[in-house]
């Protein structure tokens, strides 16, 4: 991270499954999650949520671009947080997991890889930051997506070879069991399947690894009946 920036080096200490360890939110699970599975009330781990302000970003107060202290108008110094906020954001890292384990590496645990996350785990509610906002405020929300958004300019679609299954999503396991799930089938008349053909002269398919959609695509049978799709 020599030639990098800050945020990179704190979004890579945050997926660490070491620093997951360390300040003790690997496999934290949402308030809700526990209360509907256990009959508990807890609160998210909080270690994590505090540290990542106090001791690797912002600092326990604010402070003026020459380094000294903002002052309220009492002369007092001014919170950069409060407990508050560090309940707030606990909820942020909820539903982080390890991975699964490596062949090549002599552990019962794969410490290597970036965590996974658990969706069940999640806390869903919003979470506000030290702004008197929230976080995500100015992203656009799902329902937000332009109608027909696999099809438009932009898409990307990536290669699984053959199976049948989002390996890049969390899925639960009744996806690969439950013979009423939908899958997606393109007409061969289909204009995105052409483009995710990438036919020859033989008219056989030549898949790329990755595709992304150049410009939008007129939907064809099936595709005008859904909203999103995940695997084609």
């Amino acid at each position: 991270h020599a030639f990098g920036n800050y945020r990179d080096i704190l979004k890579e200490i945050s997926y660490s499954p070491l620093m997951a360890v360390n300040l003790s939110f690997l496999n934290s699970k949402s308030s809700a999650y526990i209360w509907e599975h256990y009959r508990i009330k807890v609160q998210a781990d909080e270690n994590f949520a505090r540290e990542i302000m106090q001791l690797f970003s912002m600092g326990v107060e604010l402070i003026n671009l020459d380094g000294t202290t903002k002052l309220d108008h009492n002369g007092n110094n001014i919170l950069s947080y409060t407990n508050g906020d560090i309940v707030s954001l606990s909820r942020a890292w909820t539903g982080f997991s390890l991975q699964k384990r490596r062949g090549n590496i002599e552990s019962s645990n794969n410490r290597v890889d970036v965590m996974a996350i658990e969706p069940d785990w999640r806390d869903r509610f919003p979470k506000s930051n030290t702004a008197t906002g929230y976080i995500g405020d100015r992203y656009p929300l799902c329902e937000d997506l332009p109608e027909k958004d696999f099809l438009k300019k932009g898409a990307t679609y990536r290669l699984l070879g053959g199976s049948p299954m989002p390996e890049l999503i969390s899925e639960p396991i009744e996806f690969q069991t439950d013979d009423t799930i939908q899958r997606m089938e393109l007409n061969l008349s289909s204009f995105l399947r052409q483009e995710l053909c990438n036919p020859n002269e033989l008219e056989e398919c030549q898949f790329q690894s990755k595709v992304v959609l150049s410009n939008s695509k007129t939907c064809i049978g099936i595709e005008c009946e859904v909203e999103s799709i995940r695997v084609v």
